[in-house]
């Protein structure tokens, strides 16, 4: 079965080849990076280091959470040689900023089986670390064919994915069968992956990583004339709801402060928020903050932490409408008073977490958004409660990154035959479940 469904998605992805080549090259052209275009087709250059670990990290949110996780494996495995890949052009400038020196970075191809077995053959990766929920049969096929361990690390499903079409969840059985583990976040999760088809004796918990992100020194703190209370990572159709609430709210000369999830929307936010042009400011129009102005559009990249670092009060979206919230960690890193709508589906653990210890405030709608500002502002002891509260839960839970490096030495140990150390971990595994 798994067999004929991996056949299956082949011929789906052949037809599809033009649709996205040409994807590839719009983006290579967009970003004017030929090396994205060359190494997304697995077209390699230069020396790369032979039996390496190698890690990837789809997207900037991926590659944040795995830095950690790579600063453990370096101070575990000091001679072991690590790759990161990504395949996105701005996680590759991130990697750019933020891997080690000696820690090259290449572009993973597209899932082609050719791009897939060019990769292999230039970098022969000894073991393979995959960040979150990234499932693809042609890559894990040709790993378990030479016999390449593969792990999930931090394994998370969202909402989408496990509501995924019946023909889609055969391919992500098919890639899910091929793993030697999957490390997981949380007990939802682990039931989510077995559930698509991971064997369960290969599934096991060891905690969010996001956790030990270190976002102290991440970003300068954001400075503006006013006090401002901010709205992260706002989707569509939230900022008018969330102007709602602020204007409802007793909020004084404060200003709300917009950074949406996606900054080329901005032309659709001015629509609308429907405001009198004094009374927004936009970022990355140079527009300064004056006596007039309400609200501030943050539509620039990389920010974001130095937004959360200079504010009041962050508010989490994605929560007012249905798409799933977005991670709530980086701003209880910050010590910050956190506050969140219903729909946090996708960081569902963290969410409950932070409510469970007077770590954050969770509303049902805009009006009790614009009740809960009121109050928070009016108390500032309260407002530093929350965030100190938050600050301390994840604390004690820094670690995170160095249980992951320990538990991924049972599945990519340093000595021997990777081949031979898993399939014995496999059959204890197995014993030990019958």
């Amino acid at each position: 079965m798994i067999d004929t469904a991996l056949a299956r998605y082949r011929l789906l992805f052949a037809l599809l080849t033009p649709l996205w080549l040409g994807y590839t090259l719009w983006q290579a052209l967009r970003e004017k990076s030929w090396r994205y275009l060359r190494e997304r087709c697995g077209f390699y250059r230069g020396e790369a280091p032979q039996e390496s670990i190698w890690l990837h990290a789809a997207s900037v949110g991926e590659l944040n959470a795995a830095l950690p996780l790579i600063n453990a494996l370096r101070t575990r495995r000091p001679q072991q040689p690590l790759l990161v890949t990504t395949a996105t052009v701005s996680s590759a400038r991130l990697a750019a900023r933020q891997l080690p020196a000696d820690v090259p970075h290449v572009f993973l191809p597209l899932d082609w089986s050719g791009a897939v077995r060019r990769f292999l053959d230039q970098h022969q990766p000894r073991c393979a670390l995959i960040m979150e929920t990234e499932l693809w049969p042609n890559l894990f096929a040709a790993c378990e064919q030479r016999a390449i361990p593969l792990i999930i690390v931090n394994g998370r499903l969202s909402v989408r994915t496990r509501n995924a079409p019946r023909w889609l969840c055969r391919q992500y059985r098919c890639a899910l069968q091929r793993t030697t583990a999957v490390l997981a976040r949380s007990e939802a999760d682990r039931a989510g992956f077995i559930a698509l088809g991971a064997p369960a004796e290969r599934v096991q918990v060891v905690g969010n990583i996001k956790f030990s992100t270190d976002v102290q020194a991440a970003k300068a703190v954001v400075s503006l004339p006013r006090p401002y209370l901010l709205a992260a990572s706002t989707r569509d159709g939230e900022e008018a709801l969330l102007l709602r609430a602020w204007q409802h709210s007793d909020r004084g000369e404060r200003l709300l402060v917009i950074v949406p999830r996606h900054p080329r929307r901005l032309p659709d936010i001015l629509r609308d928020l429907a405001l009198p042009p004094e009374q927004v400011a936009v970022r990355s129009r140079g527009e300064e903050v004056g006596a007039h102005t309400r609200v501030y559009l943050a539509d620039t990249f990389g920010e974001l932490t130095g937004f959360m670092a200079g504010a009041e009060l962050v508010f989490m979206g994605g929560s007012l409408v249905p798409k799933g919230g977005q991670n709530v960690l980086e701003a209880a890193h910050l010590g910050k008073a956190l506050v969140f709508g219903p729909h946090m589906d996708n960081f569902a653990d963290e969410a409950r977490l932070l409510l469970e210890n007077g770590a954050a405030l969770q509303v049902q709608d805009t009006e009790a958004l614009g009740q809960v500002i009121t109050e928070l502002l009016a108390q500032p002891e309260r407002l530093a409660a929350l965030g100190k509260a938050a600050q301390q839960l994840v604390e004690r839970r820094r670690d995170m990154a160095t249980r992951y490096a320990v538990a991924l030495e049972e599945w990519c140990p340093q000595g021997g035959s990777a081949a031979t150390n898993i399939d014995t971990r496999r059959r204890d595994a197995e014993t030990q479940s019958r």
